[in-house]
């Protein structure tokens, strides 16, 4: 195969990324024109056709048709001469160099700020736990017994006497000690047992309360009249005399005379200021 009639291209001005040169592996080249991977054989690109098309000819399963495929034509880049004037070592390098450059070049990562937790609406905060104390409180208590617990089995696993049924000094302490926490967590259940009674029915007589206000109200500011009204609330056509009657509009004066004589004294001003009428 001749080689391209085009000038050879040099390996240093290939971008190092559309050039691979690795031991081990077939060097290929990236072709200028079709932009396919092609390897390099004899220091020039291997003769190739524009998109890799199948060589002219029958099909090997045809099955009784031999339609030629049509014939591809040859890549302009097909056996260009490559001069190597740069050693595996400086293609590493530049290849180094051009991957830091790129990863340099890309966006940093985003990250997402999580969504504040929703907080208690205004509506809900009258009936929300008044403090933390009680519930803080009874934790430590459960704490206390797991752990008393946890070191009269210790003790038992341990201790001869105390399997036996005839406690030693340190086993009969434990009991002790597990006795009183699971007295005072008992205790303490029973008192927030309570409590949380007295607040349901606290809450429940201030719903109640609140219900019998709103009725009381909506008796004041409604009732048979209000809904009268509003039973004979029709639709209202364009020029239609409306049904509302209010006062009665005061048609004649107060003070007849007094109107009669204001009357008589605009009539002469007007007659001054216009003689010829």
């Amino acid at each position: 195969m001749r080689p391209s009639p085009r000038p050879a291209l040099l390996a240093s001005e290939i971008l190092p990324q559309n050039l691979n040169l690795r031991d081990g592996e077939v060097h290929t080249v990236r072709c200028p024109d079709c932009e396919a991977w092609r390897p390099i054989k004899r220091s020039m690109i291997a003769p190739h056709r524009v998109g890799d098309d199948p060589a002219p000819g029958p099909r090997r399963y045809n099955h009784g048709d031999n339609t030629p495929r049509p014939r591809a034509g040859r890549c302009p880049g097909s056996a260009q001469l490559i001069k190597m004037d740069i050693s595996v070592e400086q293609w590493g390098r530049a290849l180094l160099d051009a991957e830091s450059i790129a990863a340099s070049r890309r966006s940093a990562r985003q990250f997402y700020k999580p969504l504040a937790e929703a907080q208690v609406p205004v509506s809900r905060m009258a009936r929300a736990p008044k403090s933390q104390s009680a519930q803080f409180f009874q934790t430590e208590l459960n704490t206390a017994h797991q752990r008393a617990l946890e070191a009269v089995v210790h003790h038992r696993s341990s201790c001869t006497a105390c399997q036996t049924g005839r406690f030693c000094r340190v086993g009969r302490q434990l009991e002790e000690r597990l006795t009183w926490t699971e007295e005072t967590r008992e205790e303490r259940r029973a008192k927030q047992a309570r409590v949380q009674k007295a607040d349901q029915r606290s809450e429940r007589s201030r719903d109640e309360d609140q219900g019998r206000r709103r009725t009381a109200q909506w008796a004041e500011r409604g009732g048979k009249a209000v809904e009268t009204a509003n039973n004979r609330c029709a639709k209202r056509t364009l020029g239609m005399a409306s049904t509302f009657r209010g006062p009665q509009v005061p048609v004649a004066p107060r003070d007849v005379e007094a109107h009669d004589r204001r009357q008589a004294e605009l009539g002469r001003q007007y007659a001054r200021r216009n003689p010829a009428a």
